[in-house]
């Protein structure tokens, strides 16, 4: 008993290792997409079912219907989208209920969703800010602020 109630903390935050590492490679391939087929793509976030999704918009932004699935992954359920501090979990474009967004376009840059994505593992926080000029950063909860680095 003792070696499973060390043990659950300790996966939770390993879960949340891959998650963060998860969500950055995406948004990380939503540009790359975007830049190498020269149109717009998208980093989706579903909060509910926990999926991330990495679409090409099929040169058709507005219409979400006829968007190309390029990539698809299920986050961990010991991972909750949570943050110490105040302010909403996730603040990236919110197209429609627990679906979140960020486009990049063909030059790399995010042309909406800029924001963040924080997450609770076990005890510990982490988020992914996402930047205009389409750059990404880690950071994680110290105690008392976010601090850069994973």
């Amino acid at each position: 008993l003792a070696v499973a109630t060390y043990t659950l903390p300790w996966l939770a935050k390993e879960d949340l290792r891959g998650a963060v590492y998860d969500v950055q490679t995406y948004l990380q391939l939503a540009r790359i997409e975007a830049v190498s087929r020269n149109r717009d793509c998208r980093f989706v976030l579903d909060t509910n079912t926990r999926r991330l999704s990495v679409l090409d918009a099929n040169g058709t932004l507005a219409n979400l219907t006829d968007d190309l699935l390029l990539y698809e992954t299920d986050l961990p359920d010991t991972v909750s989208f949570a943050r110490p501090d105040s302010g909403s979990a996730v603040t990236l474009s919110n197209p429609s209920g627990t679906i979140f967004q960020t486009v990049f376009g063909d030059d790399g840059i995010v042309s909406s969703g800029t924001g963040i994505v924080a997450m609770l593992g076990g005890t510990s926080f982490t988020r992914i800010a996402v930047f205009g000029a389409g750059g990404i950063q880690v950071q994680r909860w110290n105690g008392t602020t976010w601090m850069a680095g994973s």
